[in-house]
């Protein structure tokens, strides 16, 4: 997955989509295509309406209010276009066994904004992107398995990173050490060996320069920890 001319590692440019007429709803999740119908969790807002409802990370959500979903993009708009306080039934396939929930919308903060982060990947959280109106990115870079993108002033603070540092985690071979270390896509990495990265090229350059057991430090859901690829 890469986000695609703007997230073809987080996609070219983004824009927010309107609020619509009504109030959008919102469940906490963001999910990512997977290559056939469905829609995979890849993580849940805490305490958000899909957490409370039973859902976990990992389930491939099939169907919504007894629509089936066929992606991402789908599910997006089937969520936005469904009132604030709705309960709806929402379909899973977790374990290769059929579940299913009840899980009952929000008003999504911000007047109902959306942040597609490319056509493979989307946030259906709502209080995040609360001010952010317009995102892009324009460089990318992939070494040991780790495609990241560069980091605008909107995405920094959208993740919690401050100074001018850090490359996006676009995503990650799921075959790779990296990934065995722990890596996600979502993660910023800020440091690679000590030295500081805020570009896609400086990242390649100091991978390159750790040798075989990097340590990278990186942001994840604002906090920051250390990981070490073997």
């Amino acid at each position: 997955m890469s986000i695609k001319s703007v997230l073809l590692a987080m996609a070219v440019v983004l824009t927010a989509v309107p609020a619509v007429a009504q109030d959008a709803g919102w469940i906490g999740v963001v999910v990512e295509d997977r290559g056939e119908p469905g829609a995979v969790i890849r993580r849940l807002d805490r305490n958000g309406p899909a957490e409370r409802a039973g859902l976990k990370e990992g389930d491939i959500i099939t169907a919504y209010n007894k629509q089936d979903v066929t992606g991402v993009l789908q599910l997006t708009r089937l969520v936005r276009e469904t009132p604030p306080g709705r309960t709806v039934e929402v379909k899973v396939r977790r374990e290769n066994q059929e579940q299913t929930f009840q899980v009952t919308t929000m008003r999504a903060a911000g007047g109902g904004r959306f942040w597609p982060l490319d056509s493979s990947t989307s946030t259906i959280f709502g209080d995040r992107l609360r001010d952010l109106q317009r995102l892009q990115i324009t460089t990318s870079s992939s070494q040991s398995g780790i495609r990241v993108e560069q980091l605008t002033d909107q995405l920094r603070d959208f993740f919690g990173v401050y100074g001018n540092e850090g490359v996006l985690v676009a995503s990650v071979d799921p075959a790779s050490a990296a990934a065995k270390a722990g890596i996600k896509a979502g993660d910023v990495i800020t440091t690679v060996a000590g030295k500081r990265v805020a570009s896609p090229g400086e990242f390649s350059r100091e991978m390159r320069a750790a040798g075989s057991r990097p340590v990278l430090k990186i942001i994840r859901d604002k906090q920051e920890r250390e990981i070490t690829i073997e």
